[in-house]
Parts: structure tokens; sequence; C-alpha cells
């Protein structure tokens, strides 16, 4: 395991900094130690994570992508075995692994350091994001180092904790990093967080709403295990998590280190599979085309997002070519081309600065930690369930289908927009209004109606059922929900699908899971776990063993 201490190369960081060269330009050399601050460290950090996140190769949002649905391959490429049958190797996806650890260890030093040396707005904001990529890694892949990692050299071979305790020490881990923000701002002279912080910029309120919303993500995940002694726990937690004095977060949660139209500083989920900084075509943008699984999700309910993410393809009816929505089916073996001539739908991505939204959005635009919409379906499916037993369900549902609204409409260079502060003319709310007032009885829309004609699972078509069938209010949540995070926190969504069934989603033809809904659970320790810490691996793991909150059978 590559537990070394990675450091920026941060010298050109300055607490005043606020140029992309200098929070973008990094030094991966992990030997040649520098002796560098807190806040010369914390860019660079949040930096890596967003793109780690979203947009890297590989990145958690690329790998979930493809499992939970949202992808398919094209066919001008080849490979993606491993998306094709889900028959996963010790070196698939294996980069996210060393590349979440790395990351850790600069916020470890953070921390460190931070409370060492009068840093600690730092220290705490560090503390946060140890949480968010923790919670990273043992979402992929269980049982994994956490108590004695960190160590550098002290410890090559750490041992590895179980996942369900990892998880209760997330939340004593962000409490304890809200009493640290606030026993910082009771202390006179502390160094304060300006520019280096390019997710809230300094606001320290805004770090505490974060870290509240984390603990709602994490105490969700735990909510269905069936176990009661952790159901008790949960319950309890969300009692408490319900009157937090700062509450929760209020616009999606983004990352802004001042992207460019410059090599290695573009916005890197823009960068990956829209358009390079010279202009021309991403070489991914070719190899990967919505689903035709999802492409209907949005055609059959009558809704607007379609056309905002994705562009018409073509199909070919008798003697006629009709332009229609046409994704790739999981598993085929002659997956449509997006060439020439041009059948396949593709990932909408506009070429400019003034971008008009969609996945990409533009090469300046910011990064996404953990969208509103998420955030307020899982507020909506906690007081549904009563883990919360303040606020209200109903308001939460459809402010979350707002917000997804607001986020896919929005212009790349705008600035994430509260719920409160949207008007008539704000970007997205018109086709919001649309799309409730196109699902009256619609019980994947609406909220009061309990059924639904929408078609789920391996039927592909856009034909209504001609039966229709019961919805429950957490699958009208998690259907919207999966709408909301698609191809930008699709980690999310896949997390949720293990946790709650929901949306019911079609394997590849050719799966080799064993498993009823024929998808894989997890991924496996990436091959330098196998060749240096093998001793401590977790015995008789496959890409079907289930992560401990996972209830699908």
């Amino acid at each position: 395991m590559k537990l070394y201490l990675k450091l920026f190369a941060a010298a050109a960081l300055t607490s005043a900094a606020t140029g992309c060269s200098s929070f973008l330009d990094i030094n991966t050399n992990p030997n040649q130690a520098t002796s560098v601050t807190p806040n010369a460290l914390l860019a660079s950090a949040l930096t890596v994570t967003a793109a780690d996140y979203t947009g890297n190769n590989p990145s958690f949002n690329s790998y979930a992508s493809w499992v939970a649905v949202y992808w398919g391959k094209t066919a001008v490429v080849s490979g993606y075995g491993e998306e094709q049958t889900y028959n996963y190797s010790s070196s698939y996806y294996a980069g996210l692994w060393s590349q979440t650890y790395d990351n850790l260890n600069d916020y470890n030093l953070i921390q460190t350091q931070g409370m060492a040396s009068g840093y600690p707005y730092h220290a705490a904001i560090a503390r946060i994001m140890k949480v968010y990529n923790f919670q990273l890694l043992v979402d992929e892949y269980g049982d994994i180092p956490y108590t004695s990692a960190l160590q550098a050299g002290t410890n090559i071979t750490p041992k590895y904790d179980k996942a369900a305790d990892i998880y209760k020490d997330f939340i004593v881990q962000l409490d304890g990093a809200i009493a640290d923000i606030n026993k910082a701002n009771a202390t006179a002279g502390v160094r304060t967080v300006g520019a280096e912080d390019i997710v809230f910029g300094g606001n320290m309120t805004k770090w505490k709403q974060f870290a509240n919303s984390l603990k709602l993500r994490t105490l969700l995940r735990e909510s269905q295990t069936g176990d009661a002694t952790l159901d008790s726990y949960v319950k309890t937690q969300m009692t408490t998590l319900q009157s937090a004095a700062d509450g929760f977060i209020t616009t999606d949660v983004v990352a802004q280190p001042t992207y460019a139209q410059v090599t290695s500083q573009q916005n890197p989920l823009y960068n990956r599979y829209a358009y390079t900084a010279a202009g021309s075509n991403a070489t991914e943008r070719s190899y990967q085309i919505p689903t035709q699984y999802v492409l209907n999700q949005y055609i059959v309910n009558k809704d607007p997002r379609v056309s905002q993410l994705y562009t018409l393809g073509s199909r070919v009816v008798g003697k006629d070519t009709l332009s229609q929505y046409v994704g790739s089916i999981p598993g085929e073996s002659n997956p449509p081309n997006v060439v020439l001539p041009l059948i396949g739908s593709r990932f909408r991505g506009a070429n400019s600065p003034t971008a008009t939204g969609g996945i990409f959005k533009g090469f300046n635009a910011p990064t996404a930690l953990m969208l509103l919409s998420e955030h307020l379906f899982s507020k909506s499916e906690a007081e549904t369930r009563g883990l919360i037993t303040s606020g209200d369900a109903k308001a939460d549902y459809f402010d979350g289908i707002k917000a997804s609204f607001l986020y896919y409409y929005r212009a790349g260079t705008a600035a994430p927009t509260a719920l409160a502060d949207a008007t008539a003319t704000t970007a997205g709310i018109t086709q919001y209004n649309t799309y409730i007032a196109a699902n009256p009885t619609n019980g994947l829309v609406d909220w009061d109606s309990n059924t639904t004609t929408t078609p789920q699972g391996t039927d592909l078509s856009v034909t209504p059922l001609t039966a229709p069938r019961t919805v429950s209010k957490q699958e009208k949540i998690i259907y919207q929900k999966y709408l909301a995070l698609n191809s930008v926190a699709s980690t999310e969504a896949w997390d949720d699908y293990r946790r709650t069934a929901f949306p019911k989603l079609p394997a590849a033809s050719q799966s080799a899971s064993p498993r009823a809904d024929k998808l894989p659970t997890r991924l496996l320790y990436p091959q330098s776990e196998i060749n240096t810490n093998n001793a401590n691996i977790p015995a008789g793991i496959t890409q079907f063993t289930k992560i401990f909150w996972d209830s699908v059978d």
C-alpha cells in the first residue's frame, strides 16, 4: 500500500493565492519532503478530491456511471470487458485506492499540522474531508485500513478495520470537526481560511452544514441493515441531527480552483469526456453513450431534461431514418455507432465558456462534491421513514427535483443557486414546472399518486404498462434521485441502489453475476495491496460480496 505522505509543491500557494495555475499545478513526487503550512496545501487537496470523485482517470463517478446503468459502450471502441460482464480483476479501477489514500495523506497532514501550528479551521476542514474520502473507499471496498492507515513509513502493512466500525467513527469525526470549528470561533487570534478554500471561500458555517449533510448520508446508508442495534443507533443519531444548530447545505457543494481552457486545468469531467483544451473532441467522448434504459426514464415521463443532457441520434425503421434518442443496451454485442453515420445519442457538451448546462457544462464549470438534490431527497426519505420526525417530506421531495433542474440548466460559469433565490426566470424553473404539470397521476413523479405505468428493469421500451403497478414513497424518492444524480454524482446513485434496490436496473446481458439482479456489489482490492499487504486483506472477497449496509438480495 502506498501510504506515503504525498506532499504537493505548494510553496507557490499562499493563503491569498487565487490563480488557477497555482491551485492546479501539482507536484506528486512523494520523495521530496517539503515544509508547507496547511493553508498552502488545502486548495490542492480539495482540487484532487473533486477530480477523483468526478472526472479523473479513474474516478468514482466513471465507475459508478457504468454499473448504475447510466453509461454504455459504443461501436467505435473495443474493450470494456469488465463493464460488459462484471468479471472484475484486481486491476480494475485499482487507481481509486491509491489516489484516494494519497489524497487522505494530504488531509491528514493538514489536520495534524493545523492543530499543532494554529490553523484550527484548516484542520477541521481536513477532518471533514477525511470522512468524505474514507466513505468513498468503504462504500466500494468494505473493510479497509483505517485506524492504522496514514502512518507513512512507520506502518506499511496496516490492519483492516470493519466497515461498520469505520462508519460509526465517521459520526464521531464529523461531530469533532464541528466542535473544532465552534472552539476556533471562540478563540482569538486563530488564522482564518481564505481563497485556498475553493469550496466555501472560508465560510465555516457552510462547512458545518456540509458536515451535517455528510452525517445524513452516512446514517441513511446504515438504515436498512435489519440489525436491531444498528437501527437503534441510527434513530438516536438522526434525532440529534434533525436539531443541529447550523442545519444542512442549501446549495450544491462544488469545488472551483478557477478551471481554465488550458491543458491540465479544465474541469476534469469536461476534460475527459467532452472537449480538450484545444477544442477537439476528448478521446473518450466517442467511447460511451447513454443507455437506452436511462434515456427511456426521461422520455416516458415527459421529462424536459432529456434534451438538456443528450443529443438526438437516429434509428432506421423500415425505409425511414427517424431522429430519436438511441442508447446502448448493457452487454450488447453490437452497440450503436456515434461517428458516421450518427446513430447513437451522445452526451451534450458545449465547447464554450458560456455553456448552457447539462452534464459537462463547460471547461471552467465547478466540480460537484455533493448535489443539493441528493441531500434533499435523502432528507425526504428520512422524513418519510420516520427517521427524522421534523420537516416536510413532500416539500423536500419536490425541492429535490427542482434542485436537479437548477443544476442541469445552470450555465457552466454560474454559481450554485439556493432554492430560496430561484425565481420564475431562473434557468430550469420553467422546465421543472412543465415536468410536474405533465405527470399529475404518475406515481414516479407526483407525490400523492401511488401507481405508475412507467416500465422498469429489463423492459427497455417506452410503451406504458397495461396494468399500473404500485409505487412506494421510497421508490419514487430514489427514482427521482437517480435521475438527478445522472453522470455527475453516479456514486451516490449506485450506493442507493445497493441499499434499496431502486430503481429497477437492467443488468448487462453478458453478466457473470450469481445474484438475482445479475449485478456486482463492490470493487476488488487492488493488486498493489495483494502484493504488499496480503496478510491483512479479508479472505473470500469477490465482486459479489456485499458491503455491510447493502440490503439487496
